[in-house]
């Protein structure tokens, strides 16, 4: 009989698994296959007539730094032809070799008739979809003197490791030449540019007297920035949508080899890259917002004075908001101490009132004297000496909003902070808990970035520009008050920055805990980040510095384009059900992991506040609930579970299952190396609005063994706030 059981499972076993491969092939899409799949929808856009130049052939030739091909193979193939005019969307446009050109440029803008000069700097194809998309990119705005775009490498004939940029980033420029492979520029902006400067002194932009490729390069990275100089991409103003450089958000070059790893030695000379406006070093005020905690400060404060090497002047300024009487007298004394020194000026401001970040910050910058004021937390360690010069050195360029900097976990090489990127779920920390001995997507935890926010535990910036951006929201108190700070920057045409080259250490949630570790943290998280979206609700899902082709919609720490893992309104509404005999016999463990990534209204999921606040007309299809997260069962083939979400009512305590959608989840898998099946560890689910009474509902997972009568439950501390009406 127990062999005849054996048998039986086994054969239930093996009907999950074949179930189970069948949707994780279904749902595991590959790279090449989708983005195929997407660019269907611009090939109408790619229209081009290939012409060859005929006045220009026997004096200069495309050079090539590898493999060529002969024969005709197709429009984007490489060839050892000449140069190629090529018309698209009424624009003629040179494609040619930077190396080549810089041999010949002299010639070749005086006797080109192209409106639009390609350059290409790494052997690889240009895409068939590119000339168009370029084309038309110089045709709509007048104002634009450059095009780039995105990249990905072909290895036999399969399209890999695409490289998804940010949009124009003046210091992810200067820091590096991200453009990459391909860049486009309008020739009359060359002409101005190269032509006035071709009789300067040797190896200035112009002179054409490069040493081989290296010089070129150098010589061509040097232009461009010129061009871009000129034609004002390094002042505040993007907001007016005057855009000399603009990302065509597109795959259009193919690389023969990883792009990133061909010029990430290129760079800009240091003169350029640490150019200064003519001023006095100017007063940098470091305010400190600090409550009981001074052998926390103490640790910050000794870090600070004994490690940073700088000739700016600085002044620190306490701002306590009631610490107990014995640590306020502790602070008094080390604040004394200090004075005394005369190593600084330090003042100490003491309020007793709520915790209120936004407000305390507020008071500090009010009492500050400096044209600079750096906003740094009370668990700060500072470990590199030349911190504050290098973070100044960004702050006082005109265009620059907010400056912040690479934190690591104490004593690590983890990542705590690398900037905040803007995602649909919310303001995300890309690369937390990621190793910084390891480079991250193309260089994103190396050199200097352009991001939509930094963090306020180490943030600087202008007075003015702080002052001209209202300061810290003091209607949010505790949390995203740094992340709506640097919104309103960015909105107000300034460039938020930060520097990887700078690292400090953060010894985080010392002062209040974690968000979201309780109901109460979690409910007033969720007021606060609607209030950051009712504020900016023209920032919601979007992010100029993180591309829409990669995730939007999960809290991965990653870079991972959006092949990995969709999501999609276009699933049925799930039925919920209330919970009678499917929870009998279930046994509540912990070994079921159920993590919730996102449960909101679904207008507000769309468009980030609710329809009684929105511009946009809610429709039929907005009535309801979106959830998302991920689920699997350790130790226990995840092949053979079925998955139910539950809804637990917390005032009755009556439940309700709702079925969901498996997803795959190639980041969760990733981490779940010596788990079995953690393919479809991903899922969601949509709930309409009146599926279940209003009040506050705890989330939950139920998990049934389809070979055995096992069933698990568990509960996260997620919960749903349900409202009469939605809002």
């Amino acid at each position: 009989m127990a062999f005849l059981k054996q048998k039986l499972k086994q054969i239930l076993i093996e009907r999950q698994h074949k179930i189970y491969e069948k949707e994780v092939k279904d749902k595991n899409l590959s790279y090449d296959r989708w983005i195929r799949e997407l660019e269907k929808k611009v090939a109408h856009e790619a229209y081009f007539s290939d012409k060859r130049i005929k006045n220009l052939t026997n004096d200069f030739e495309m050079e090539e730094f590898g493999r060529r091909k002969n024969g005709n193979e197709g429009n984007n193939a490489e060839s050892d032809e000449k140069c190629r005019l090529i018309e698209a969307a009424g624009k003629k446009m040179l494609l040619v070799n930077y190396h080549s050109f810089f041999k010949n440029a002299t010639k070749i803008l005086e006797e080109t008739a192209a409106d639009i000069i390609l350059f290409w700097f790494y052997e690889g194809q240009v895409n068939e979809i590119a000339f168009g998309l370029i084309g038309r990119a110089f045709s709509e705005n007048e104002n634009t003197v450059l095009t780039y775009g995105d990249e990905d490498v072909l290895e036999n004939g399969e399209r890999v490791k695409p490289w998804f940029k940010p949009d124009w980033s003046p210091d992810r420029f200067l820091s590096g030449f991200y453009f990459g492979g391909l860049v486009a520029v309008r020739t009359a902006a060359a002409k101005e540019i190269f032509l006035r400067e071709k009789k300067k002194a040797a190896g200035d932009v112009g002179s054409c007297k490069g040493d081989g490729a290296a010089g070129d390069m150098a010589d061509s990275y040097v232009f461009l920035w010129k061009l871009l100089k000129k034609y004002q991409a390094f002042v505040p103003g993007h907001e007016c949508g005057r855009m000399p450089a603009v990302h065509i958000r597109q795959i259009l070059y193919h690389s023969k080899r990883d792009g990133y790893e061909q010029i990430k030695g290129w760079k800009l000379p240091e003169e350029i890259v640490r150019e200064q406006p003519g001023m006095p070093l100017p007063l940098v005020s470091i305010v400190i917002p600090s409550k009981d905690n001074p052998e926390v400060l103490f640790r910050c404060l000794d870090s600070l004075i004994e490690v940073t090497r700088t000739e700016y002047p600085f002044e620190i300024i306490l701002v306590d908001n009631g610490s107990r009487e014995e640590n306020r007298e502790k602070i008094s004394e080390k604040v004394r101490a200090l004075q005394k020194s005369g190593k600084l000026c330090c003042k100490y401001l003491y309020e007793p009132m709520a915790f209120n970040f936004s407000k305390m910050c507020n008071r500090g910058a009010q009492a500050a004297e400096g044209e600079l004021v750096l906003f740094l937390n009370d668990d700060m360690e500072i470990i590199q000496p030349d911190w504050l010069d290098l973070m100044t050195e960004k702050a006082l360029l005109p265009y620059v909003g907010a400056v912040g900097v690479k934190l690591l976990y104490p004593d690590s090489s983890k990542i705590q902070h690398a900037g905040i990127t803007n995602l649909r779920v919310g303001p995300a920390h890309k690369l937390q808990f990621l190793s910084d001995e390891e480079v991250h997507y193309f260089g994103m935890n190396r050199g200097v970035h352009n991001m939509l926010a930094v963090t306020g535990a180490c943030l600087m910036i202008r007075k003015a520009v702080f002052d001209k951006a209202g300061g810290f929201c003091e209607g949010l108190a505790v949390a995203f008050n740094d992340v709506d700070l640097c919104y309103t920057v960015y909105e107000n045409g300034y460039y938020n920055v930060v520097r990887n080259d700078v690292v400090l250490y953060h010894h985080e949630s010392f002062s209040r805990g974690n968000d979201g570790e309780s109901e109460e943290k979690q409910l007033r998280l969720l007021k606060e980040k609607d209030i950051l979206y009712e504020r900016h609700q023209e920032l919601y899902g979007q992010d100029p510095f993180y591309h829409p082709c990669l995730t939007t919609d999960m809290l991965e720490t990653t870079y991972s384009p959006a092949y990995r893992y969709q999501v999609t309104l276009d699933m049925p509404w799930s039925e919920a059900e209330p919970c009678t005999g499917q929870m009998a016999g279930a046994r509540e463990d912990k070994c079921l992991r159920i993590g919730m990534e996102c449960a909101m209204d679904i207008y507000k999921w769309q468009y980030g506040v609710s329809p009684d606040k929105g511009k946009v007309k809610p429709v039929q299809s907005d009535m309801g609930y979106y959830f998302q997260g991920y689920s699997f069962v350790i130790g226990g083939d995840n092949a053979c579970y079925i998955k139910t979400l539950l809804l637990k009512n917390q005032e009755s305590g009556r439940i309700w299952a709702v079925p969901i959608d498996n997803r795959y989840r190639q980041d969760i898998r990733n981490n779940l190396k010596d788990q079995i099946n953690a393919d479809l560890t991903g899922f969601a689910a949509k709930l309409r609005r009146d599926a279940v009474p209003a009040g506050i509902y705890q989330f939950g997972m139920l998990a049934k063994d389809q070979c055995s009568r096992l069933k698990l439950v568990n509960w996260s501390n997620w919960v749903l706030e349900v409202t009469e009406n939605g809002k």
